[in-house]
């Protein structure tokens, strides 16, 4: 029998609307792995419709309870957890966070195998799943949508209205700021992903003395 993989539905509130296998990306991987068999369970808040993984040809169910392994993005609500399964999912409890404890130990009471996203390294160690550019181009843009909503400056439309980076930049070319100073710290990846937001906006960038300063 192939192992079945689901793409859950995000419980967690509020809700996420990301997903780990976009339409064509688990067309892609259905089709490097073809003794797998991958499931979708039918969402209300994922960003791609029902209709977009029908039509990549999988199949959209309510119940996945067949599934051996479930595949989400956040925390799974203690009462939706599926005894005898394994899961993968960032379950913030890497580093003991005390609000997940009672998740941890639903999971052993269960008999659950957890593979955290968070742990997912490569050779080198390094992680594979993380935050990166995209984390510091929404978080740059949001914090701009932040400052024109709380200022009565600009309305930004929400980033996940946008269809991608291009709408995204378009949407700032349309606004004005005010004289304000921006600390950008960090060099890695999400970083950069916010500098590129900045150097979007025409920001100049001073040394930390003229920052001061001046």
């Amino acid at each position: 029998m192939p192992i079945t993989f689901a793409i859950i539905k995000e419980r967690k509130n509020p809700p996420d609307r990301r997903v780990v296998f976009s339409p064509s990306k688990l067309k892609q991987a259905a089709a490097q792995y073809p003794d797998a068999r991958f499931i979708v369970e039918s969402s209300d808040v994922r960003i791609f419709p029902d209709q977009a993984y029908k039509d990549a040809g999988f199949e959209v169910l309510q119940d996945i309870s067949q599934a051996d392994v479930l595949i989400g993005v956040k925390e799974v609500p203690i009462d939706a957890l599926l005894p005898n399964k394994k899961y993968f999912f960032f379950s913030h409890t890497i580093k003991k966070q005390p609000y997940n404890r009672a998740l941890l130990q639903a999971m052993l009471a269960k008999n659950i195998e957890l593979y955290d996203h968070e742990t997912i390294t490569r050779p080198n160690g390094a992680r594979l799943i993380g935050f990166g550019r995209y984390a510091g181009l929404v978080g740059a843009y949001n914090g701009f949508r932040a400052l024109g909503l709380r200022d009565g400056l600009f309305d930004l439309p929400k980033v996940e209205h946008l269809p991608d980076l291009d709408g995204v930049k378009a949407a700032l070319d349309t606004i004005t700021l005010p004289p304000i100073k921006i600390v950008l710290s960090g060099t890695g990846k999400v970083a950069k992903g916010a500098k590129e937001i900045l150097d979007h906006l025409n920001i100049p960038e001073v040394s930390d003395t003229v920052y001061l300063t001046k």
